[in-house]
């Protein structure tokens, strides 16, 4: 990858929008599952990836759910959730392509990082059972969520403004 190719002021600014969007999304909507919550963020990372690839994904995704972190007071979380949510988005991004069942590919691909990065977390800070029986089913429907409502949301806007596709 030519990250200077990739890292120009469009992709800046890109990154900086549904970074903000990442971060309204999980701090405004925020659904009671267990002893979690279930966000939108997701939906925000994925469509982000989907419409304009890994690097765009990857830090609207790390940097917008890391700072939704520390504004709702898990600080704590920020760093793992910068790294998380960053690969999710980035690798959502890089293997998504145009059709429906590309998209399908990218989540299974991506989400993984999500799903087990913050599981192990969990493992580490709160013991297993708190891993396997709290955070992992909280993000396997967190990331099908955000895969249900993103693909096709992704492809609402691509078809309404053409423009709005990889790099």
């Amino acid at each position: 990858m030519n990250l200077e190719k990739k890292l120009n002021a469009r992709t800046v600014a890109l990154s900086a929008v549904f970074g903000a969007g990442v971060a309204v999304a999980t701090m405004a909507i925020a659904i009671p599952f267990g002893q979690g919550y279930l966000n939108f963020g997701e939906i925000v990372i994925f469509t982000a990836a989907f419409l304009f690839g890994g690097v765009v994904g990857g830090l609207a995704g790390g940097v917008g759910a890391a700072a939704a972190d520390i504004i709702l007071g898990w600080g704590f979380y920020a760093p793992i959730t910068l790294v998380v949510k960053g690969l999710e988005g980035y690798f959502v991004g890089e293997f998504s392509g145009e059709s429906v069942k590309s998209k399908l590919i990218g989540v299974c691909i991506g989400a993984p990082f999500m799903i087990f990065g913050y599981t192990l977390a969990r493992a580490y800070f709160e013991g297993v059972p708190a891993a396997l029986f709290i955070e992992l089913p909280i993000n396997l429907v967190q990331a099908g969520v955000g895969a249900a409502i993103g693909i096709p949301l992704a492809e609402a806007l691509q078809g309404f403004v053409p423009q709005l596709s990889h790099d």
